[in-house]
């Protein structure tokens, strides 16, 4: 009869068998980061302007590489990879690619596309794709494709690659730093202010004028160089836009008429456009149709221009 204790002893060592032979794999960080990205205005701004046309790469210098070992040739390991969210107020769209080779880099077994990373798990790759194989390398590369409406400030997160069947993970940190930006543009120039031209040319139309006296109905631009105005932030306060006129062609003989140039239904100098929050992307201000030059009959004779600008700054 065998004694108890060394019955306890026996069953112990054959439970250590059957977990060293239950490990389906092992995974570890060779190069181990962390990852940075560093966003300017221009290239968030850009985003909005045409999502998932470009990807916004990370920071120099921030490689990370794993090593996954087969542990048990009778069992197929699969790899998977979740982060842990980017707290409560920012969804960031954060892809990797994955290159699988043999341990000292030679032989690419494969390339993933370019997957989008989530907190629920997502497959990279399994054994069966390397099945020969007990040792390999993963490179990672990192992306963003940002939408433009994404919040300012600087979000981290936590991405872990895990051994599924056994839960055995490596970690590393992924930082993205986000500016504050605010564009206001005319189709498709970017900048701080944005100027255009609006013109009226009736000296040939005596009587669309005539009508546009006695009707009251504003006369509709014959000429510029308006498209349209939009203006995007990621401001938490939103934007201000203040219009201002500037008479370009004017005569000598008759009234200035500034304040006879409307915007929609009210005059255009001074009009403001304001937002309490940030933009869904870029929105449309005023288009060239938006534009009409009340006359009351004391007008000069000739053309008139006007130079309309349209500044924008941050609210408080």
């Amino acid at each position: 009869m065998i004694p108890p204790a060394r019955i306890a002893l026996i069953a112990f060592a054959l439970a250590l068998v059957g977990m060293a032979l239950a490990q389906d794999g092992r995974v570890s960080l060779i190069e181990p980061g962390p990852v940075s990205f560093t966003v300017t205005p221009e290239a968030l701004a850009a985003a909005g302007d045409c999502t998932n046309c470009s990807a916004i790469e990370p920071d120099p210098g921030t490689a990370v590489a794993l090593q996954v070992i087969r542990q048990n040739p009778n069992r197929l390991y699969t790899i998977d990879v979740l982060h842990d969210g980017w707290g409560p107020n920012a969804t960031l769209p954060l892809e990797a690619r994955y290159t699988v080779t043999s341990a000292n880099g030679a032989t690419v077994f494969l390339t993933t596309p370019w997957l989008p990373l989530h907190t629920a798990p997502t497959l990279v790759f399994t054994q069966a794709a390397v099945q020969s194989e007990n040792r390999v390398r993963v490179d990672v590369a990192y992306r963003l494709t940002l939408r433009g409406d994404e919040p300012a400030g600087t979000f981290v997160t936590r991405v872990v690659h895990r051994v599924r069947e056994s839960g055995a993970a490596a970690a590393h940190e992924v930082r993205v730093s986000l500016p504050s930006y605010l564009t206001v543009r005319v189709v498709g120039h970017t900048g701080g202010a944005a100027a255009t031209i609006v013109a009226f040319d009736y000296a040939d139309a005596p009587g669309a004028y005539l009508r546009a006296v006695t009707s009251g109905t504003p006369l509709t631009p014959t000429g510029g160089e308006l498209v349209r105005v939009e203006v995007a932030t990621n401001h938490p306060s939103g934007y201000a836009v203040t219009v201002s006129v500037a008479p370009l062609l004017t005569s000598a003989d008759g009234p200035s008429l500034r304040e006879r140039l409307w915007l929609d239904d009210a005059p255009a100098h001074g009009r403001r456009f304001m937002s309490s929050g940030p933009t869904d992307g870029f929105v449309t201000l005023a288009t060239g149709a938006d534009y009409g030059l009340r006359v009351e009959g004391d007008e000069a004779a000739g053309d008139y221009l006007f130079a309309v600008t349209y500044e924008a700054v941050r609210n408080p």
